[in-house]
């Protein structure tokens, strides 16, 4: 027997009878749990109660439509990451545009191909899975990441992440005003990947450095604290690395092992290995241990 809460659980918001009578029968018959809404307000209270792993959006209803409430739901921190996927009659292409800017993931078509639909479902559950893994893996490394929008709307962040901004920010207007507007001036500037920008409006200095696109329409940052960024100066200066092999010894240094290196700087643990060999030459050592003591000692006499 399949185990339906482990198979998903998809919210269809549809103010069609006849469509939420179909969608609930045939995702049901495949082992997923369903719940319906009549329109976006309803969705939304749902959302709020039974945290969806999904969402089938219907792009017009009444009282509020899906534009509106995919946008409530992006809203909501704990709701933020659920994908929505919008089903529309609407075939303009600034209908598709004005779903996706609303934070949908995808969107198909009305009348709904089945197969289709199922397809999509579980090509977007199992990347909703597999991003919610990775962003666990990075707070459990206590990561300093974030992602943001191209309007440098903040998508999702790490728990330290929140931490550090609120105490150096005076909260909420810095977090909701300021921070978004730096971001999306840089990001016109289409930076290139790895480089940094000073943010402005703090009571201690914070760099953001771009990792790159995790997604369509997410921006990988991370930020880069007073003492990251003096030892890291430190180890590129003193050892004569690149800046990379300066970000690797740095957390290196800190006791972090391949994967948790490459899940920090959005590489692969082998790439990471590929860059402590020319470490260890410049450092004159054979391994990780000697080279991490190399550093804190070479801290320390600073």
């Amino acid at each position: 027997m399949i185990n339906n809460k482990l198979k998903g659980v998809v919210l269809i918001a549809d103010d069609n009878p006849d469509s939420l009578g179909m969608l609930n029968e045939v995702l049901a018959s495949e082992g997923y749990t369903v719940f319906v809404a009549l329109d976006g307000a309803q969705a939304l209270a749902i959302a709020e109660r039974m945290a969806p792993d999904i969402v089938l959006m219907d792009a017009i209803m009444p009282n509020m439509d899906g534009f509106d409430a995919c946008k409530a739901l992006k809203k909501n921190s704990e709701l933020a990451d659920i994908p929505v996927i919008f089903m529309t009659g609407l075939s303009e292409s600034e209908d598709v545009v004005r779903g996706l800017e609303a934070g949908g993931v995808d969107y198909i078509n009305k009348p709904v191909k089945l197969d289709e639909l199922l397809a999509r479902v579980k090509v977007h559950l199992n990347n909703s899975r597999m991003t919610r893994s990775a962003r666990v893996a990075l707070d459990e490394v206590g990561q300093l990441t974030f992602a943001c929008d191209i309007n440098g709307g903040v998508i999702w962040s790490t728990t330290h992440t929140r931490q550090l901004l609120a105490s150096r920010s005076d909260g909420l207007t810095w977090m909701e005003m300021q921070l978004p507007q730096q971001l999306k001036t840089w990001l016109t500037h289409s930076p290139e990947k790895h480089n940094s920008l000073q943010l402005n409006g703090l009571t201690k200095p914070l760099q953001v450095n771009f990792l790159g696109r995790s997604s369509l329409g997410e921006y990988l940052m991370r930020l880069l604290d007073d003492d990251e960024l003096v030892a890291r100066t430190a180890f590129k200066e003193r050892f004569e690395l690149t800046e990379r092999e300066a970000e690797v010894l740095f957390w290196l240094s800190r006791g972090k092992t391949n994967q948790e290196i490459g899940q920090i700087l959005s590489m692969s643990p082998r790439t990471v290995n590929k860059h402590l060999e020319p470490i260890y030459r410049k450092l004159a050592v054979e391994n990780r241990t000697t080279a991490a003591s190399v550093c804190l000692q070479y801290l320390s006499n600073r």
